[in-house]
């Protein structure tokens, strides 16, 4: 069957709502207008400050085996909306990459914390072009040279949360997938239409979010934990061209042993039911989990992973890190045979652009079964 894109007059108002979104987002961050006179860079990070607002900026070149080489550019906004200090910094990142294989990606990344953390409100407005590659579905895809593809995405996600007792916090969350399938290739999946988006199309849809974060620190947390469970259902009436429900376990604890040691533990799990697009179905890989797999080399309706690493700042500035995990997709839950788990491990160098409140880059260099892989980015992988 083929899949019909949503109109262009309701795309054209999803980004207009994005847009918005980012002003207010900004303006939030923003001091007043008589704090300007106030720049300064502070001498102990590479920051510029103007009143309460700090503002990072960082050039950047790396490579991923999704991207190859890449070269980039960030800028990152904190500030401290509570006088109290135990409430973690909000933070707005702007970002954006080209690559060597004409892939680009440009990427707005707002999250605050409101009302002496009573309120949580996240922002994610990303616009890519990515020359990707798809192998099928489950652990037995053939391994072949005509699996690339090209395709534009636009995507939103826009997530609030509200404390009803103790860390605990209910919340709604808005998820958008715009895609096109700009060059199938020589791909056979999409080239025969044999797979649900080979057109693209567009993934719009409601859902709920419990979460509890009892963190002591945004950015770089040695003590506490982050537990999330999110439930997603596509929907007509928003756009959706498919019909499916995702839901996502993200389960984060941190363990401090020695300072500066600290011991960071991830579960991590995602599973979609009815007819999501290909691309949407989980992907094991990428620069969070499973490091050193190409992001959707394996694909499949479920997916599991788990990674502990072992964090230790040296100096004030720099660190490093040290990891190990696995994890495997299946088409049934009931699939999953730890035997066939796949492995990840790896080290990663860490420097700190601004060392009060311990946000760091990040440079990762992760092995996995019969292949690896070099990553570049900001804030930690969990």
């Amino acid at each position: 069957m083929r899949v019909q894109r949503g109109s262009g007059q309701w795309l054209s108002g999803s980004i207009w709502f994005c847009l918005t979104a980012a002003c207010v987002a900004l303006s939030a961050l923003m001091p007043s207008a008589t704090s300007f006179g106030q720049m300064e860079v502070s001498p102990q990070r590479d920051t510029v400050k103007i009143g309460k607002l700090q503002m990072t900026g960082y050039p950047y070149v790396f490579y991923s085996p999704e991207t190859e080489f890449a070269l980039g550019g960030a800028l990152i906004f904190t500030r401290r909306l509570s006088s109290d200090t135990t409430v973690k910094p909000s933070s707005a990142m702007i970002s954006g990459y080209y690559s060597a294989r004409h892939s680009y990606d440009l990427f707005f990344n707002p999250e605050f914390f409101l009302e002496e953390d009573k309120y949580y409100l996240g922002i994610a407005v990303d616009y890519w072009r990515f020359v990707d590659k798809f192998w099928g579905f489950g652990n037995d895809s053939p391994d072949s040279d005509n699996v690339g593809y090209i395709r534009k995405i636009f995507s939103t996600n826009v997530e609030f949360d509200v404390r009803v007792v103790g860390p605990l916090k209910v919340g709604v969350n808005y998820d958008l997938n715009y895609t096109t399938i700009e060059d199938k290739q020589t791909n056979p999946y999409l080239v025969s239409g044999s797979v649900t988006g080979y057109d693209g199309g567009t993934s719009s849809g409601l859902g709920l979010v419990l979460f509890a974060d009892t963190r002591n620190g945004a950015f770089y947390p040695t003590s506490g934990g982050s537990y999330k469970l999110s439930l997603l259902r596509s929907l007509s009436w928003l756009g959706s061209s498919f019909r499916f429900r995702r839901w996502i376990a993200d389960i984060r604890h941190y363990f401090p042993i020695a300072d500066p040691l600290v011991l960071a533990a991830q579960f991590y799990a995602t599973g979609v039911t009815g007819e999501p697009p290909f691309y949407m179905y989980p992907a094991l890989g990428g620069d969070n989990q499973m490091r050193g797999y190409y992001e959707g080399r394996y694909r499949d309706r479920y997916y599991v992973a788990i990674q502990g690493e072992l964090r230790c700042r040296l100096t004030q500035r720099w660190g490093l890190v040290g990891w190990a995990g696995m994890g495997d997709v299946a088409g049934t839950i009931d699939n999953f045979r730890l035997n066939r788990f796949k492995p990840t491990a790896g080290i990663g160098v860490r420097f700190a652009l601004d060392p009060a409140e311990v946000l760091n880059v990040r440079a990762d260099f992760a092995y996995g079964k019969n292949t690896n892989g070099m990553y570049f980015n900001a804030k930690e992988a969990f």
